[in-house]
């Protein structure tokens, strides 16, 4: 409900800017960032009507699944930590961290960051957990321990606003970097 709250929020605010010329899209360093803005670029059709093309949408859904396997995945992608939770696994206990995208208004204009969304549960070894504070931001660096769901990609589209929702991801943390 947060999400749709804050995305119709953007949504509000970019379109009370419409009479102001289009910005160019900012070159970024984050992974996520990147691949979504060259999807976007090579789909420029993919979002120009009332509703989203649903065929683009399903090969979305894929390279965002892909993207997860990559290396670099989490690379400089800033994510907000949310909260902390027990898990038992094979007899096991473990602690789950979530953390979120979010917006921040000092993003270079063009920045897509503020219009993805994506969530990472990060099972987190008990040195790391000293390091977390909540509703601060990090970066993350870890590896892949569980693929999203592709029902959970999706594009949000809203008058003239898109966002990009990647899903949610299961990672195994390695680092956590304070921004």
């Amino acid at each position: 409900m947060k999400r749709l709250l804050l995305i119709l929020i953007a949504a509000a605010a970019v379109s009370c800017t419409s009479n102001q010329p289009k910005e160019t899209v900012a070159t970024s360093n984050v992974f996520v960032e990147q691949k979504v803005n060259e999807f976007v670029a090579q789909h420029p059709e993919w979002t120009s009507g009332e509703t989203a093309n649903e065929e683009i949408t399903e090969k979305f859904k894929k390279e965002a699944i892909r993207w997860s396997n990559e290396e670099q995945f989490l690379n400089e992608m800033p994510l907000q930590f949310k909260g902390l939770r027990d898990t038992l696994l094979s007899g096991q206990s473990f602690k789950i961290a979530t953390f979120t995208g979010y917006n921040d208004n000092t993003r270079p204009a063009g920045s897509l960051l503020n219009y993805i969304q994506l969530q990472i549960d990060g099972i987190v070894p008990n040195d790391l957990l000293k390091d977390l504070h909540k509703d601060k931001n990090y970066h993350l660096t870890g590896m892949l321990y569980k693929q999203g769901k592709r029902a959970d990609v999706k594009v949000i589209k809203v008058a003239d606003f898109n966002g990009y929702d990647l899903g949610k991801y299961t990672f195994s943390i390695t680092k956590v970097k304070p921004l």
